[in-house]
């Protein structure tokens, strides 16, 4: 792995205050009727063990030269913390009816979009039999009554689920989402912008994509977001622990670990979103080239 002194701080740093946070949060299995009494609580062991897991995968990703590719574990961990923000605070009630009909509908489209595609005689090879399909088709449309219910009830913008931007705008944190999906986004799905951003070079010479300097900022991105995103999670998560099964020893000594971990991490700094080479702006001022071209594609 080729990093500078400043990356592999960064990383060891990571690993640091990672391994501080699993010995803080230990998330084991759940009681079922408690879980299922309150399904926050199935989320809030799901999501902090996923970004917990997220984490050890970017230090893997880092040390194998593609700690670049572990900017697409942002978005989700971004989603998960807006999520967990809004139906905190919403009545049991209306958090359980909310979330049932959501994983239902997950759940039915799934399984009838694997029917449509490999057919009714593939699925009885994977034990699925046509009345259990056709039950579950039949069940689709009272799930879909359902979220229509729950949209007028909560007035959600989007179309079928409440859309990723009304929902951080119910959590408070639009300005964060405006900041990280853009970003996060690129990360998943093809972006021309994304692929302009990563190329690289000047008029008659080559153009490399993700050249080495970019990977690594990539990284650093990814390094620092990722935690931030796990702590304010963990916090907004911090009613559901005891009953999510997440549970840490009440050591002070483990506590300032952390606490010296977590500062670690913050001596190094924000990695912003945009760097200022992608617009060919140094310390002295825009760099200038014969006839001014990009140096970067995103430019052009």
């Amino acid at each position: 792995m080729n990093e500078t002194p400043d990356a592999a701080a960064r990383l060891a740093a990571v690993e640091t205050w990672i391994a501080a946070e699993k010995q803080t949060f230990i998330i084991g299995d759940l009681s079922w009727d408690t879980a299922w009494s309150d399904l926050r609580r199935i989320a809030a062991n799901y999501v902090l063990r996923r970004q917990l897991e997220a984490l050890d995968a970017t230090v893997v990703l880092t040390k194998a030269g593609l700690g670049h590719l572990a900017v697409g574990f942002v978005r989700p961990a971004l989603d998960e913390l807006l999520w967990m923000l809004w139906i905190k605070d919403l009545p049991h009630r209306d958090a359980q009816d909310l979330l049932m009909a959501m994983g239902r509908s997950d759940a039915i489209r799934s399984l009838l979009a694997q029917r449509a595609y490999v057919g009714d005689a593939v699925m009885q090879e994977l034990w699925y039999p046509v009345r259990f399909l056709d039950a579950q088709e039949q069940q689709l449309t009272p799930v879909k009554d359902e979220l229509k219910r729950l949209r007028g009830k909560f007035n959600w913008s989007g179309g079928q689920l409440p859309s990723a931007s009304w929902v951080a705008e119910q959590s408070g944190h639009k300005d964060l989402y405006d900041y990280l999906h853009a970003a996060t986004s690129r990360a998943l799905h093809f972006s021309m912008g994304e692929v302009m951003r990563n190329g690289w070079g000047e008029p008659g010479g080559k153009l490399v994509t993700l050249k080495p300097e970019f990977r690594n900022y990539r990284t650093d991105f990814a390094l620092h977001h990722l935690p931030m995103l796990f702590l304010q999670t963990a916090i907004a998560c911090s009613d559901f622990l005891d009953s999510a099964g997440i549970t840490g020893p009440e050591d002070e000594a483990l506590a300032e670990q952390l606490t010296a971990a977590a500062k670690a991490l913050g001596e190094f700094g924000r990695v912003p979103l945009v760097h200022a080479h992608e617009w060919n702006l140094t310390p002295n001022g825009p760099l200038r080239y014969p006839a001014n071209p990009p140096d970067s594609l995103a430019e052009s």
